[in-house]
């Protein structure tokens, strides 16, 4: 079966390849190339896991055609998540109009169609869960927030489905600068438009105290001395979305959440393991009114 799969994936991205670009493409593919051969001039010295990820994602980009980029290995194997049914159970029960709507796929990267919702993906009906558990629990209206930053968004997933709800004020992605030309390539080519700042550095941040600070797997999986000060420069978000594994390299990620959530009692904080994905789990918070 294993190989029955493999070869189907080639054929499909091999059908892809074989179609005449547009205009529109070319230029996107050629955008999101020069940004990464400036970044190859840059030697990764660090071998860090992250660093050697990055390595292998620039090699990637320069030597396939980006039109199938989420079919690619680096993607798939650490952003791309086909959940459970449960999750798309949830979102039909809970505001499917809305739902509905925004994971609606442009189809941009050639990922793969969710098997119980052909209409969509899989990592983006999850991101939609992801958020729900945010929105839903504290009534949050997106179409009203004026301001997010999201740390390590993928490859700009949330920042659609987010812009897809009528959200089209200020969105700040901070992440390594490969993935930021992905996400640029990304919204270029779904044609989401939307008021966003690309950021790489913290001393770079200027959007403090956003109304919804997002980061889903993507802080757990950071040094502690990065999470740390990128917390501290961010100030206080209105709302706190993030999930987090049990543990990441020799990190203990749930003994670290327990110390974030006592060093900031002035919210009101909800966490819980997913029943559905052990030793996962969903942080939320509300900052309360003074």
């Amino acid at each position: 079966m294993k190989i029955i799969n493999k070869i189907k994936n080639k054929l499909i991205k091999l059908s892809v390849e074989l179609k005449k670009e547009s205009i529109a493409e070319k230029n996107n593919k050629n955008k999101l190339l020069n940004s990464i051969k400036i970044l190859s001039s840059e030697k990764i010295i660090s071998e860090s896991a992250w660093d050697r990820y990055r390595q292998r994602l620039r090699l990637y980009i320069l030597a396939n055609d980006p039109r199938n980029f989420l079919r690619w290995r680096p993607i798939s194997e650490s952003m791309f998540h086909n959940p459970n049914k449960c999750e798309l159970d949830y979102l039909t029960s809970s505001g499917w109009d809305k739902w509905s709507r925004a994971i609606t796929e442009t189809w941009i990267g050639n990922p793969p169609r969710y098997a119980y919702y052909k209409k969509s993906n899989g990592n983006l009906i999850h991101t939609a869960y992801n958020l729900s558990r945010l929105v839903d629990y504290y009534r949050v209206d997106i179409k009203k927030t004026n301001k997010i930053i999201e740390f390590g968004a993928g490859y700009g997933c949330m920042a659609k489905l987010i812009n897809n709800l009528g959200f089209n004020r200020k969105y700040v992605i901070f992440d390594i600068p490969e993935f930021l030309a992905l996400q640029k390539y990304y919204l270029r080519s779904t044609g989401t438009i939307g008021n966003f700042d690309f950021i790489d550095r913290i001393e770079k941040l200027e959007d403090l105290n956003p109304d919804i600070f997002i980061a889903t797997w993507s802080l757990s999986e950071s040094p502690i001395e990065l999470r740390n000060k990128f917390l501290r420069k961010i100030g206080k978000p209105q709302y706190v979305l993030m999930a987090y594994q049990a543990n990441f390299e020799f990190i203990d990620n749930i003994k670290y959440f327990q110390e974030y959530r006592k060093n900031n009692q002035d919210y009101d904080w909800v966490d819980w393991e997913i029943s559905h994905l052990p030793k996962n789990y969903y942080l939320i918070g509300k900052k309360n009114d003074q």
